[in-house]
């Protein structure tokens, strides 16, 4: 049996959802930095790239079994305790990589931050389950625009703030890096517990809430046309990501720091999208085919470009047309899935989405590798054309209204 709770019907529902974005913009801002931070200290301690990657990598890992997660989260009645005790399980694996940098020895530092970093992300992923059961407990309908805009806007900026900050937090040194790190994911916790709500969940059996969050996703013809199209545009967004790293190390023989620039400009452009995103509204599907298309012709023209700081106006153009389109395509997904079954279709999106992202970096360094800086490019321009226009044969996705 399930029992479903609406925070529609509580007076402190806006300050209910006010603090579950505060959560997710700390949260957002520190691992953003954490990601960074972890990859240059195994450099540090091992020299190797290849093994800063895997440390990076290993948050991503656990979310293949987001659906899971999802369907406890569904399940569970105490969604607020649950939350609670994996932000603190987060703060906890920081002092653990902390003892081992105190003790000085290169195998303890790494072991302790590939482990770390693998728990770290599952916890992350149980908060980021409650949080999307919450959106839906804690929002009207009519909200649903207005807070997907806001959710989305402002966990962007924190990650592009995390991205800028996290060579201040370098140059702090091992130690103090990861003082500062506990700190954020410390007070990251304070907006849970200011968190007042009715409990709600359900009595089935974790099998069964498996088996039903499956059938919704694979059953609903939106939901899955969704899935198919999100897992194409991580897919060839996903190659994108690493050639952009390729362009600036291999194609044009920059510093690092230029990555960082391109990547944070990318993220405030979905920012801003996101923020433009909720005084847009029409059908899903024409959004969804000019925003895929303001993103191909964007990234095509990327392999025009013969200087680095040119790339940058496209990158916020293509992050914009993003931010337009997960605003749209999340407020829709809203109105369409019930309260008990948000964290379960969040885990599918995940499990598939992360699983796109892992197989894509390959192919795009691949890609880059043969194909070269312009041509890499215009295939990965075309591609994201050739999704727009597929748009317009999934019945289902085009008829759903923003």
């Amino acid at each position: 049996m399930i029992y479903m709770y609406n925070e529609n019907m509580n007076n402190g529902m806006p300050r209910n959802f006010q603090l579950t974005v505060a959560n997710a913009a700390i949260s957002r801002f520190g691992l953003s930095a954490y990601n960074l931070v972890i990859i240059w200290v195994i450099l540090q301690v091992t020299g190797k790239p290849a093994l800063a990657g895997l440390a990076d990598s290993m948050m991503t890992f656990p979310l293949m079994l987001s659906i899971v997660v999802g369907s406890f989260v569904d399940r569970m009645w105490l969604k607020k305790e649950l939350a609670i005790s994996a932000a603190v399980i987060r703060v906890v694996l920081l002092l653990f990589i902390l003892f081992a940098i105190h003790t000085g020895k290169d195998l303890y530092i790494a072991v302790s931050i590939f482990a770390a970093t693998f728990i770290l992300g599952f916890t992350s992923d149980v908060i980021d389950s409650v949080r999307s059961s919450w959106m839906k407990a804690f929002l009207r309908e009519d909200q649903y625009k207005a807070g997907s805009s806001e959710m989305s806007s402002a966990t962007m900026i924190a990650q592009g703030v995390g991205f800028i900050l996290s060579g201040i937090i370098i140059a702090l040194g091992d130690i103090r890096s990861f003082l500062v790190l506990t700190l954020i994911f410390l007070i990251s916790i304070l907006p849970i517990l200011a968190i007042r709500h009715a409990r709600y969940g359900g009595t089935d059996t974790i099998q069964n809430y498996i088996k039903e969050g499956i059938k919704l996703a694979i059953g609903d013809g939106r939901i899955r046309e969704v899935i198919i199209i999100g897992l194409i545009g991580n897919f060839i967004v996903g190659m994108a990501a690493i050639m952009f790293i390729s362009l600036v190390q291999v194609g044009f023989r920059l510093p690092a720091i230029y990555v960082s620039m391109i990547f944070g400009v990318l993220v405030f452009g979905i920012a801003i999208g996101s923020v433009a995103g909720s005084k847009i509204t029409g059908n899903v599907g024409r959004i969804s085919i000019a925003m895929y298309a303001i993103v191909g012709i964007s990234f095509f023209s990327i392999s025009l470009v013969k200087n680095a700081l040119l790339a940058v106006p496209p990158s916020f153009i293509a992050g914009m047309a993003m931010g337009i389109e997960n605003v749209a395509v999340n407020t829709s997904l809203m109105r369409i899935i019930p309260i008990d079954m948000m964290a379960r279709i969040q885990g599918a999106f995940n499990t598939f989405g992360i699983a796109a992202t892992a197989v894509s970096s390959i192919v795009g360094g691949f890609l880059y590798q043969s194909a070269g800086r312009i041509y890499s490019f215009m295939i990965v321009g075309v591609s994201m054309i050739l999704v727009s226009a597929l748009i317009k044969f999934l019945r289902n996705f085009s008829s759903m209204i923003y």
